[in-house]
């Protein structure tokens, strides 16, 4: 059971063939991602409240409305969704399952897709959020288990089945009790995680990430106060670090240079526009930044030039209710499919 908001157990809020074409050498094209995507590129939401992962076209994300997504029925309530070099799109779920959609079959939407790998593990507990590193492998925030998981290229291009991940790193003493949430490699390849419920931020080296166990993370950012449940962790094209802060309703930055080691320094931006309604899922397309409201389902972009400094700007792009209310995790992929005439 994921945990809510408050911390309080709830059942909502937080696959046919083999998927030959999910190759062992992919990179991450995914939620957390470390890279600034592309404005051509379609939005792609997880929506919990309506057991489905929403895509709205690059045409609906340049003005203010109330689009209509194309839809990926998911069975169970999607908690993470990311893609893979082969544009092959893995989702986790409230099941403990990951399910593996190919390119081929997303082309066809609106037609709904079926999964094509379905994986479960009897070691997960509460997967959310996901992201790939540049060898291919697959890691998930296991909240309940305070753990890092990598699911290795070789078992995702295996097929559908139970598995043992290949690696779970664990930091019993700074991470036990963190519920991490989300994902996300640097450019350097460094793994970042976010503590939802210790207020703070964790980075694992490359090193670190080439075999599991019991380890101290590299770096760990404390906030100066300004984290009250961070959520989905973005970086820009200079390599600074962005993060909601769902409990202030607020975004930070914290630039470059404060990552280096661990430390409590307050952020660098902060931005707290009117319209950010319990923020916590992230992500950058080109160096626009977008936001998601976990409360209200909103989505919102802040151009460039609006994030350079701490303030409350207006959101250059608003789209109400992108989706249910008590969604999160936000990404940048491959635009598939038509919307219907």
């Amino acid at each position: 059971m994921l945990f809510s908001k408050s911390f309080e157990q709830v059942g909502l809020s937080v696959p046919r063939r083999t998927l030959v074409s999910l190759m062992i050498c992919t990179i991450v094209v995914c939620l957390g991602a470390s890279v600034a995507r592309a404005a051509s590129n379609a939005l792609w939401i997880v929506d919990p409240s309506h057991d489905q992962v929403d895509e709205y076209l690059p045409s609906e994300l340049k003005t203010s409305d109330t689009p209509t997504p194309l839809v990926v029925p998911i069975g169970a309530a999607p908690y993470g969704a990311c893609f893979d070099k082969s544009k092959n799109l893995w989702v986790t779920n409230r099941d403990e399952q990951i399910l593996g959609f190919t390119a081929s079959d997303l082309k066809q939407l609106p037609n709904a897709p079926n999964p094509s790998v379905t994986i479960t593990s009897a070691s997960f507990s509460d997967i959310v959020g996901c992201a790939f590193d540049k060898h291919g492998n697959l890691w998930l925030a296991d909240l309940s288990n305070d753990s890092l998981d990598e699911i290795s290229g070789a078992q995702l291009s295996a097929g559908s089945g139970a598995i043992t991940p290949a690696i779970i790193i664990t930091d019993s003493a700074e991470m036990s009790n963190a519920h991490p949430g989300f994902v996300t490699f640097d450019k350097s390849g460094n793994l970042w995680a976010d503590g939802r419920s210790v207020e703070k931020l964790f980075k694992f080296s490359a090193s670190q990430l080439t075999s599991g166990g019991d380890k101290t993370a590299a770096v760990i950012l404390s906030g100066g106060g300004s984290l009250s449940d961070p959520g989905q962790i973005g970086f820009d094209g200079q390599g600074n670090l962005w993060v909601p802060s769902y409990g202030d309703n607020t975004v930070v930055e914290f630039k470059k240079s404060q990552l280096k080691s661990s430390n409590d320094d307050a952020p660098a931006v902060t931005l707290s526009s009117d319209t950010l309604l319990g923020p916590w899922g992230l992500e950058f397309s080109g160096s626009n930044l977008w936001v998601m409201d976990y409360r209200d389902g909103n989505a919102q972009e802040f151009s460039s030039s609006q994030i350079k400094k701490s303030g409350s700007p207006a959101p250059k792009v608003l789209l109400n209710d992108a989706a249910g209310a008590d969604s999160w995790g936000i990404t940048f992929g491959p635009a598939f499919g038509k919307l219907p005439k």
